[in-house]
């Protein structure tokens, strides 16, 4: 069963930190993906806000990967 809550949202994150180090990609390249301000890019690949359904789908794109296996390995992280 998958977490609920910051727990979640925080795991999230960590996967994208991930995938974007895996990729030698820097976090703020993500600005113009979700059309964000740094701060606001930051916040969310840091955990402080939580990424919405559109943003997921849109890093998950970027990365070329489906929403459905970034989230997945999100769940992963949390068992």
């Amino acid at each position: 069963m998958a977490q609920t809550g910051s727990t979640w949202s925080e795991a999230v994150a960590a996967t994208i930190r991930a995938e974007l180090a895996r990729r030698r990609i820097r976090a703020a390249a993500l600005m113009e993906v979700l059309g964000l301000g740094r701060t606001a890019t930051y916040d969310r690949v840091n955990g402080i806000v939580p990424f919405d359904t559109r943003e997921i789908l849109l890093v998950a794109a970027f990365l070329d990967m489906t929403a459905e296996e970034l989230v997945r390995e999100a769940d992963r992280s949390t068992r």
